[in-house]
């Protein structure tokens, strides 16, 4: 059995204008859960996908509240979204981590481990956030940058390039 179906009527789906391509429109449909797992229950409305594909079936990932996934994005295992956390382009969100607030991840970025990304942070290009780190605030990180550990990364913090970030360091 499914965890979860896509809903298509009028009332659960909605076009938006693509992040990164304003010419493009982005049809998304809620999704319900179709059987308890984790702390989702039966029946519960869960955030916005574009397709199938971009959710696993398997596991206990889950997109809650406003959150939206589409393009060729992944979200698998037990990663989770909140609130009007946006994930699109190539990105992966796996194993326990969570994205949250208006936090958005795009690019070919890989979100895993059990970090944290959350605010109005962005996560792009080939980066990669991993452990338990933390990304927020209005931070970015971008291109090959890798952040690890504990480390955490806030305010206006850029990190770029072939960067790393480890252990129990703070960027701010």
């Amino acid at each position: 059995m499914n965890k979860y179906r896509i809903l298509t009527d009028e009332d659960n789906t909605m076009i938006i204008e693509h992040p990164l391509n304003h010419n493009k429109k982005v049809t998304l449909h809620r999704i319900q859960a179709m059987k308890n797992f984790s702390n989702v229950i039966k029946g519960a409305i869960g955030g916005w996908i574009e397709k199938e594909s971009n959710l696993s079936q398997d596991g206990d990932c889950w997109l809650y509240e406003e959150s939206k996934q589409f393009d060729s994005s992944k979200r698998r295992e037990s990663a989770c979204s909140y609130g009007d956390s946006m994930s699109f382009g190539n990105s992966v969100q796996a194993e326990y981590s969570i994205q949250k607030g208006n936090s958005t991840q795009t690019g070919d970025s890989m979100q895993k481990g059990h970090s944290i990304q959350t605010e109005y942070s962005v996560q792009r290009g080939h980066s990669t956030q991993t452990g338990d780190s933390i990304q927020k605030g209005n931070s970015v990180q971008e291109e090959y940058s890798v952040q690890r550990g504990h480390s955490t990364q806030i305010e206006y913090s850029i990190q770029e390039g072939d960067s790393v970030q480890i252990g129990d360091s703070n960027q701010t």
